[in-house]
């Protein structure tokens, strides 16, 4: 069995037309995330290096995602920041307590961004060279997953939450020479659309066929559709980050593992469990 690897991913929630949605992205190839997924990835020693915070602190992020080592905390912390920041554009960070960056759409940022995804200098030394810090406060910690141990790649991921901060709106960075497929490599979905499939999902033109749609669960990992049963059963984004919010820190993080569901026609079923 190969160890997991340690990461952070983050859902980006907003009340919509048909009910709360949630912000997916399509990745090409299998990740443990999923083809299509939350924003997120593997941790990096740089998220560990020191920066300034508004919000909760290393040790209450400890405290929250029950850790005992600190450095672990704020890695997890830093690259759920990170990752959000290089899959979508949406940007966590403000000069001040309350202060948020309203448009990281600009060259300045974008050339970060290449930084960030390209391993150049890690998001702390990007903030402290702007003279910024982590608005830690607008994430909320939802649950642990834990890829199965057949899977040849394996996550063990902490997955936050959070809303679009004002100002800002989700983008996705094209590969170079398909600009025109970067648009439609990330939507939001209503969560009810999520469960009920089959359901039009971001991806590359035609990726889907003909139909168009697919069954989510043939295409996203269990926390995405967990997180939609979640978000659906709130009513409302609001309702679904308050939630999140009321008692965390003396509430244990729920850890999400997948578990045998019994045998068909001498195939074994799995079915996702919370510890």
């Amino acid at each position: 069995m190969r160890p997991a690897r340690r990461a952070a991913a983050v859902a980006v929630v907003r009340d919509g037309p048909q009910g709360p949605e949630l912000l997916l992205r399509h990745r090409p190839g299998q990740t443990p995330l999923g083809v299509v997924g939350l924003p997120g990835g593997s941790l990096t020693d740089q998220d560990a290096e020191a920066c300034t915070w508004y919000g909760p602190s290393p040790r209450a992020w400890a405290r929250r995602l029950g850790m005992a080592d600190l450095r672990s905390a704020r890695q997890h912390v830093v690259a759920a920041v990170r990752e959000l920041f290089e899959e979508t554009g949406l940007l966590l960070v403000g000069e001040r307590e309350g202060d948020v960056v309203m448009d990281p759409a600009t060259p300045l940022w974008e050339e970060a961004r290449t930084s960030l995804e390209s391993e150049g200098f890690g998001l702390p030394a990007q903030l402290q060279r702007r003279g910024l810090g982590l608005r830690t406060d607008l994430l909320r910690p939802v649950g642990r997953w834990i890829s199965p141990d057949f899977r040849h790649r394996r996550f063990d991921a902490v997955v936050f939450a959070a809303a679009v901060p004002a100002g800002q709106q989700a983008t996705v960075r094209p590969a170079r020479g398909r600009r025109e497929e970067a648009a439609g490599l990330h939507a939001w979905v209503p969560a009810a659309s999520l469960i009920e499939g089959p359901v039009a999902l971001p991806g590359p033109p035609g990726w889907l066929g003909e139909s168009g749609v697919v069954e989510a669960c043939e295409v996203t990992a269990p926390p995405t559709l967990m997180l939609a049963h979640r978000l659906a059963e709130a009513g409302s984004a609001v309702a679904f980050l308050l939630g999140l919010a009321d008692g965390a820190a003396d509430r244990p993080l729920p850890r999400w593992r997948m578990a045998p569901a019994g045998e068909d026609a001498g195939r074994l079923w799995m079915r996702p469990t919370t510890d």
